[in-house]
């Protein structure tokens, strides 16, 4: 495929000492941004590139450039690598693009001559064992490719001994990398100061800078919540995966559909990713007993044979080439047309490094067919759908493209919408009828739920108070004046279509998105000589960043949004704020203009996670064991029971507001299950 490139004037004009005119318009954009962030005075950088985007012909010209804008009369850089294909490339397009320079190796049994050399390109294995032969001051620049490595000890103590491990770094370090993200938590911010240039890998595809694709989901009905909480880091644990997994039902699934594909799209070399060693295995023998030329590359596999089977694949001898955990980086293969997603991953860098191997350019390819099996398992898993900005995983995709894909985005979203609109019309139709018709039951329900405390219950516990009130039949009283005041709390809190949860005495809270909450306290003061008086004060809540310590006591910063006497006035100012941000007018409340905070939305009836439900019964239960003296109509079945018939929007609720203060919403439900207990109890005896 050749695509016409156009270079803006003002590119060219920017460029300074870019002086190669073959590179690509972003390739010259990302080295104009080291050399100005350079000049700034910001010298620890990084720039993300997608898979096929030219990370080394991108650094190979910028150590061009740099040594022209140096003044000094021997300019010397470092490449550190941690894979020897990467050392190869790298050395491959340092010569190509900067021919006059001496390239030399650190790796294995090859040793570079530190003084005659320009650029030295060296394995981290080898130059960390080498590294009393460089004086800190013989290195101008350090370039390391795949830097999302870079928080390992081995690459630090590297950077400490050139002493460019912190801010004031007198030689820049410039980062690589398709993915600044890492899987174990790990903050990049140790190593790097900013990502000076970044480019999306949807968008290189979009831009016809990478292949186009064509995309297809599976679902094998695997069930991985059997694994659920067993990650390393965040991801699955392997051995426990390839079990689910490496089973013949889903092996001929993968077979099948890979034959149908090549049956209709003539493809000729597929890459597949596996599990682990056991998994490639059963794999080769059900595609080589169907007639299908294949071959695995493992960990264990000789580098002679790697290299062997390589050329075989690249020749067309091999259709297809299994790996796992091989060819997520520095593989250049640009003939692949065809990517088996047979690993799945809660990570989203190795699901764009798996995906970004069929990307590359080639004259034998029009598409690259990526085939992502998939499951249903509400586990975390990011699959094709989510990385294309999909919420719903299960949404079917076959053989779509990058437009085709927007185009079904923006239908799911529009009848997602039309759909909100008609549950939330017929919900408040339901809930005003539910409030009339209980009316009656209203203050009778006040009087008997008093004797247990029960004014503390959470919203997590019901999801209306006809669910509470159906079984029973309370006598009236007549002291139901005297909580007028909470009468009024309730009406105004409970009956919202916000869910509001109470999570201490005159405290309530509400989640309005990712990361963010509000606060709702009431605050009672007696001046002498007068009467109570009240406010309500509303404080919202932002999440502090993950990258902070985990061991920091603080868990959010809070600022003052608004208090008044009129709890009204101030319900009102949540709901402004809520409308701000759906409209997407202001981030000023929030980190997302994107919020859904309506008690009546769909997905609050469906059924909970099993990890929802797991953790609720473990909330219930600890509390439970603790106080079960107070409790004297409940057993720990009563809490099984209750859970299993407990929706997604009631588990979410509790475990938010136990996230808040973990005894007080917790133990309010206790109470309710146990008063509701006693009711059906005299209902019965009374029959």
């Amino acid at each position: 495929m050749f695509v016409k490139r156009v270079v803006p004037l003002m590119i060219k004009k920017a460029r300074n000492y870019v002086t190669n005119a073959s590179l690509r318009d972003y390739q010259a954009e990302a080295i104009h941004s080291c050399t100005d962030a350079v000049d700034s005075g910001i010298k620890r950088i990084g720039v993300s590139l997608p898979t096929g985007g030219g990370k080394t012909v991108v650094f190979a010209n910028l150590i061009d450039c740099m040594k022209q804008r140096s003044k000094k009369k021997k300019f010397r850089t470092l490449v550190l690598v941690h894979r020897r294909e990467l050392a190869l490339q790298a050395r491959n397009a340092i010569e190509k693009y900067c021919p006059a320079d001496n390239v030399e190796i650190e790796m294995s049994a090859m040793k570079a001559d530190v003084n005659d050399s320009d650029v030295i390109v060296a394995s981290v294995q080898s130059l960390i064992r080498r590294l009393e032969k460089y004086d800190p001051t013989d290195i101008d620049m350090i370039i390391v490719d795949e830097a999302h490595h870079c928080v390992a000890k081995t690459y630090r103590s590297i950077l400490q001994h050139f002493n460019a491990d912190s801010n004031d770094t007198m030689i820049p370090v410039v980062g690589f990398s398709a993915t600044f993200e890492r899987t174990d938590g790990k903050s990049l911010s140790e190593v790097f100061q900013k990502i000076v240039y970044h480019k999306e890998i949807l968008d290189m595809i979009d831009n016809k800078w990478l292949c186009e694709s064509k995309f297809t989901t599976v679902d094998v009905k695997a069930d991985f919540s059997k694994i659920e909480g067993t990650s390393v880091g965040k991801d699955f644990d392997l051995g426990k995966l390839s079990k689910v997994m490496n089973v013949p039902e889903i092996n001929q699934v993968i077979l099948a559909t890979y034959l149908e594909k090549k049956k209709e799209h003539g493809i000729k070399s597929s890459l597949l990713f596996g599990i682990d060693i056991a998994h490639l295995k059963a794999l080769h023998e059900v595609f080589e007993s169907n007639g299908v030329k294949s071959m695995y590359v493992t960990s264990e596999t000789k580098k002679y044979d790697r290299e062997s089977i390589i050329e075989d694949f690249k020749s067309g001898k091999i259709e297809v080439l299994m790996n796992c955990g091989i060819f997520t980086e520095g593989t250049d293969i640009p003939n692949i047309d065809c990517v088996l997603l047979c690993r799945p991953t809660k990570s989203r860098p190795l699901l764009v490094q798996m995906i970004g191997r069929g990307m590359r350019l080639h004259h034998s390819k029009e598409y690259c067919h990526v085939i992502d099996f998939i499951n249903s398992s509400d586990v975390g898993v990011i699959s094709v759908p989510n990385l294309l900005g999909m919420e719903d995983s299960s949404t079917p995709l076959d053989e779509k493209t990058l437009d085709e894909i927007k185009e079904i985005k923006e239908a799911i979203n529009e009848e997602m919408e039309k759909e909100k609109e008609k549950v939330e019309k017929a919900s408040e139709e339901l809930a005003l009828q539910n409030m009339k018709m209980h009316d009656n039951y209203y203050k009778e329900f006040q009087e008997m739920v008093s004797k247990f405390d029960a004014m503390e219950l959470t919203m997590t516990t019901y999801e209306s108070l006809s669910q509470f009130c159906e079984q029973s039949n309370p006598a009236s009283n007549e002291s139901f004046a005297k909580m007028e005041l909470i009468e009024k709390e309730h009406k105004i809190l409970f009956d919202s279509k916000r869910p509001w949860v109470k999570f201490q005495k005159d405290a309530w809270a509400l989640s309005i998105c990712s990361g963010s909450h509000v606060r709702l306290y009431k605050e009672v003061s007696k001046p002498k000589n007068d009467a109570a008086e009240r406010r309500y004060v509303l404080k919202m809540y932002r999440e502090i960043p993950t990258f902070e310590p985990k061991e920091q006591a603080v868990r959010f910063t809070s600022n003052d949004v608004v208090a008044s006497k009129n709890l009204q006035e101030v319900v009102n100012k949540v709901d402004a704020i809520i409308a701000e941000l759906q409209e997407g007018g202001s981030t000023s409340h929030a980190n997302s203009a994107r919020v859904d905070v309506s008690k009546f939305s769909r997905w609050r009836r469906d059924r909970p996670s099993q990890k929802q439900a797991q953790r609720v019964t473990r909330l219930l239960k600890q509390r439970f064991d603790k106080e079960s003296w107070n409790y004297i109509n409940i057993s720990s079945n009563d809490i099984d029971d209750y859970v299993k018939g407990m929706s997604k929007g009631s588990a979410s609720d509790l475990i938010f507001s136990a996230s808040l203060a973990p005894v007080f919403p917790v133990r309010n439900l206790l109470r309710a299950l146990d008063c509701q207990a006693n009711m059906k109890q005299t209902t019965f005896l009374r029959m």
